[in-house]
Protein backbone atom coordinates (compact mmCIF):
# COMPACT_ATOMS: atom_id res chain seq x y z
CA UNK A 1 0.00 0.00 0.00
CA UNK A 2 1.61 3.52 -0.88
CA UNK A 3 1.45 6.54 1.53
CA UNK A 4 -1.07 7.91 -0.96
CA UNK A 5 -2.95 5.33 -0.81
CA UNK A 6 -2.76 5.24 2.90
CA UNK A 7 -3.73 8.74 3.39
CA UNK A 8 -6.92 8.46 1.37
CA UNK A 9 -8.15 5.85 3.60
CA UNK A 10 -7.24 7.08 6.66
CA UNK A 11 -7.87 10.31 5.93
CA UNK A 12 -4.47 10.88 7.59
CA UNK A 13 -1.74 13.69 5.28
CA UNK A 14 0.73 12.53 4.17
CA UNK A 15 3.07 14.28 6.31
CA UNK A 16 1.68 12.95 9.57
CA UNK A 17 1.72 9.58 8.12
CA UNK A 18 5.84 9.83 7.21
CA UNK A 19 6.33 11.36 10.61
CA UNK A 20 4.21 8.53 12.23
CA UNK A 21 6.00 5.93 10.65
CA UNK A 22 9.87 7.94 11.57
CA UNK A 23 8.83 8.13 15.52
CA UNK A 24 9.28 12.05 14.69
CA UNK A 25 6.38 12.32 17.24
CA UNK A 26 7.31 16.43 17.78
CA UNK A 27 6.47 16.67 14.35
CA UNK A 28 2.87 15.58 15.05
CA UNK A 29 -0.16 17.31 16.70
CA UNK A 30 -1.37 16.48 19.95
CA UNK A 31 -1.02 13.39 21.92
CA UNK A 32 -4.87 12.77 21.39
CA UNK A 33 -4.39 13.10 17.25
CA UNK A 34 -1.38 10.51 17.19
CA UNK A 35 -3.38 8.14 19.20
CA UNK A 36 -5.77 8.27 16.26
CA UNK A 37 -3.28 7.98 14.26
CA UNK A 38 -1.76 4.72 15.46
CA UNK A 39 -5.08 3.30 15.32
CA UNK A 40 -6.46 4.19 11.87
CA UNK A 41 -2.75 3.15 10.61
CA UNK A 42 -2.90 -0.07 12.00
CA UNK A 43 -6.72 -0.85 11.10
CA UNK A 44 -5.65 0.76 7.75
CA UNK A 45 -2.63 -2.06 7.15
CA UNK A 46 -4.78 -5.31 8.77
CA UNK A 47 -3.43 -5.15 12.04
CA UNK A 48 -4.55 -4.68 15.46
CA UNK A 49 -5.18 -1.42 17.11
CA UNK A 50 -4.86 -2.41 20.38
CA UNK A 51 -1.23 -3.86 20.07
CA UNK A 52 -0.47 -1.05 18.17
CA UNK A 53 -1.61 1.47 20.48
CA UNK A 54 0.10 -0.62 23.13
CA UNK A 55 3.32 -0.41 21.29
CA UNK A 56 2.76 3.25 21.35
CA UNK A 57 2.38 3.32 25.34
CA UNK A 58 5.28 1.67 26.02
CA UNK A 59 7.55 3.42 23.45
CA UNK A 60 6.47 6.78 23.55
CA UNK A 61 5.29 7.27 26.57
CA UNK A 62 2.51 10.22 27.31
CA UNK A 63 3.82 13.25 29.43
CA UNK A 64 3.81 12.76 33.23
CA UNK A 65 0.84 15.36 34.83
CA UNK A 66 3.29 17.30 36.76
CA UNK A 67 5.30 18.67 33.51
CA UNK A 68 1.93 19.69 32.31
CA UNK A 69 0.78 21.43 35.04
CA UNK A 70 4.15 22.71 34.81
CA UNK A 71 3.49 24.70 31.80
CA UNK A 72 0.42 25.85 32.82
CA UNK A 73 1.10 29.12 34.17
CA UNK A 74 3.27 29.93 30.56
CA UNK A 75 0.10 29.02 28.59
CA UNK A 76 -2.37 31.42 30.64
CA UNK A 77 0.61 34.22 30.78
CA UNK A 78 0.67 34.10 26.88
CA UNK A 79 -3.67 34.09 26.78
CA UNK A 80 -4.93 37.00 25.02
CA UNK A 81 -6.82 39.03 27.68
CA UNK A 82 -10.18 39.08 27.24
CA UNK A 83 -11.44 42.62 27.71
CA UNK A 84 -14.16 44.94 25.63
CA UNK A 85 -13.05 47.58 23.48
CA UNK A 86 -14.61 51.07 24.62
CA UNK A 87 -17.98 51.18 24.35
CA UNK A 88 -18.48 47.48 22.50
CA UNK A 89 -21.28 45.32 24.03
CA UNK A 90 -19.91 41.46 25.15
CA UNK A 91 -21.53 38.80 22.66
CA UNK A 92 -23.94 37.89 25.11
CA UNK A 93 -25.66 40.89 25.23
CA UNK A 94 -25.52 41.47 21.33
CA UNK A 95 -27.32 38.13 21.17
CA UNK A 96 -29.66 39.11 22.76
CA UNK A 97 -30.55 42.17 21.35
CA UNK A 98 -30.74 40.47 18.09
CA UNK A 99 -33.09 38.30 19.40
CA UNK A 100 -35.40 40.60 20.84
CA UNK A 101 -35.28 42.54 17.21
CA UNK A 102 -36.13 39.25 15.37
CA UNK A 103 -39.02 38.71 17.84
CA UNK A 104 -40.30 42.14 17.10
CA UNK A 105 -40.02 42.12 13.48
CA UNK A 106 -42.29 38.42 13.26
CA UNK A 107 -45.03 39.95 15.70
CA UNK A 108 -44.97 43.18 13.55
CA UNK A 109 -45.44 40.66 10.22
CA UNK A 110 -47.81 38.81 11.87
CA UNK A 111 -50.01 41.58 12.93
CA UNK A 112 -49.55 42.62 9.49
CA UNK A 113 -50.72 39.56 7.92
CA UNK A 114 -53.91 39.12 10.41
CA UNK A 115 -54.92 42.83 10.03
CA UNK A 116 -55.48 41.93 6.29
CA UNK A 117 -57.04 39.10 6.58
CA UNK A 118 -59.53 40.58 8.99
CA UNK A 119 -60.22 43.31 6.72
CA UNK A 120 -60.78 41.76 3.65
CA UNK A 121 -62.49 38.86 4.85
CA UNK A 122 -60.15 36.15 4.89
CA UNK A 123 -60.27 36.02 1.33
CA UNK A 124 -57.68 35.69 -0.83
CA UNK A 125 -57.07 37.13 -4.13
CA UNK A 126 -58.73 40.04 -4.23
CA UNK A 127 -61.69 38.37 -5.80
CA UNK A 128 -61.26 38.00 -8.52
CA UNK A 129 -62.31 34.79 -9.97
Amino acid sequence: MTLAELSRSTKIKEGSLTALEEARFEALPARVFVVGYVGAYARAVGLDAGEALELLATSSPAAPLGAIGECMAKVVARAPAQSQPDGERPLADRRRVGVVVVVFLLLIVATLTLSLLLHHGGRVGGGMS
